[in-house]
């Protein structure tokens, strides 16, 4: 079993030949790039095959791109192409041009073209120039931590400049045994929202991750790109866009390290999300709201988290996520009403009361437990019985805390 991951590492400063070929490369593979989306745009398709056969050779003669590097050009084409039209039949994306291949600053690196050999205590990426028996050899500036994955680096790789340093994207793939739990699971469910980042529902309690901070540090940076916006300096727009997206990797890396660490604190932790594919197209509100949703980076802060348990052997599972801040842990009854406000669950029938997001996140490990013992619907949906088939399920710092959370105005009467 192999477990993919990829690190980016910094190539130590080149002489002025090997900037030369790198400046040059980049170039030739932003025109290939552009033949390519021309290609697509003329024939109208994003089919590779299509792609493919109307522009390697024109990449090959016209662009002075080796066989190898036109093949990532296509691939980049298809994957620009694909998303223009993926943004296009959103109902909510107003206005979207066709995209074009601007600056000369990254380049792909086909699996064929290059290989990381060890020189001495150190690291060279070894590129080929297009000519047999011809190579560049870039140091590598390799950090400690990833020393000892550098034997797996496997893949198609990709060559980007930052500034003025130039960087390595390369993939590993790194083999792995299966952890095999060896007792009952415990499962730790996981709300991502925009008021807390993450609630995270464990064995001896809640755990919160404001998103208070981000939310201010987006509205500040959302303000300046503004002002620079009606002043028309795009240089600024571009440059505050990669900050702010360094920023909010940072900031997701953090969490999705603490919530491994939550869970590796148990004996055979299963980590439970929702899935939230499409929720950007279903939750539309104020002009705030939606752009509080779209720079909301919750598949970027899933995927650190599968990653990040992935190395510690750590499973995650995801679930249908209906229902699951409306449903009442008590008795199962899920309804709207049980939600008077944003952040206050109050259920109608039994009166149980606590906040949205550690129900939420309850609910989550509730659903993963029923998934994982019965393998039935997984979801906080009502069965046939009239409660949710996770009732019986729920974490038991929940049940501890029943008699303590229900409302004296309505218990009495259930």
């Amino acid at each position: 079993m192999l477990r993919q991951e990829t690190v980016i590492v910094a190539i130590k400063k080149p002489t002025m030949r090997k900037a030369n070929f790198l400046d040059a490369m980049a170039c030739h593979f932003r025109d290939a790039v552009q033949v390519g989306l021309d290609a697509a745009r003329e024939m109208r398709t994003s089919s590779r095959n299509r792609i493919h056969h109307a522009t390697y050779y024109a990449m090959r003669s016209e662009c002075d791109l080796p066989a190898d590097y036109a093949r990532m050009a296509i691939n980049q084409t298809v994957a620009l192409v694909r998303s223009y039209y993926g943004l296009r039949e959103s109902k909510h994306q107003k206005r979207i041009s066709f995209p074009t291949a601007n600056g000369a600053s990254s380049f792909g690196l086909g699996i064929s073209v290059y290989a990381v050999v060890t020189r001495g205590n150190g690291f060279v990426l070894r590129v080929s120039t297009g000519q047999r028996g011809h190579y560049v050899w870039l140091p590598l500036s390799v950090p400690a931590r990833f020393r000892d994955k550098m034997q797996y680096v496997y893949g198609d790789a990709k060559m980007f400049r930052r500034g003025s340093k130039w960087y390595a994207m390369l993939p590993l793939k790194i083999p792995c045994t299966p952890t095999v739990c060896d007792g009952e699971p415990t499962f730790i469910g996981v709300d991502l929202g925009i008021v807390r980042i993450a609630t995270v529902s464990t064995p001896d309690g809640v755990i919160y991750f404001d998103g208070k901070e981000s939310r201010h540090r987006r509205e500040h940076l959302a303000d300046i790109r503004r002002r620079y916006q009606r002043a028309n300096r795009r240089d600024k727009v571009k440059a505050l866009r990669g900050r702010e997206s360094r920023w909010m990797s940072n900031l997701n890396h953090s969490i999705s390290k603490r919530i491994v660490e939550i869970a590796s604190r148990y004996k055979n932790p299963v980590i439970v999300f929702e899935r939230l594919d499409g929720i950007r197209d279903r939750a539309r509100g104020s002009k705030r709201f939606n752009r509080m949703m779209s720079s909301w980076a919750f598949r970027q802060l899933l995927s650190f988290v599968e990653y990040k348990a992935e190395r510690a052997g750590i499973p995650v599972l995801s679930i249908d996520p209906r229902q699951t801040s409306r449903t009442c842990p008590r008795c199962g009854h899920a309804t709207r009403s049980n939600r008077p406000s944003q952040s206050q669950f109050r259920c109608v029938k039994c009166g149980f009361q606590d906040n949205c997001d550690s129900v939420a996140s309850a609910n989550i490990a509730g659903s993963g437990a029923r998934l994982h013992y019965q393998g039935l619907s997984d979801n906080a949906l009502p069965d046939d019985s009239g409660t949710t088939g996770t009732v019986g399920f729920w974490p038991d710092w929940v049940q501890d805390r029943r008699a303590s959370r229900l409302d004296p105005n309505l218990s009495s009467s259930s």
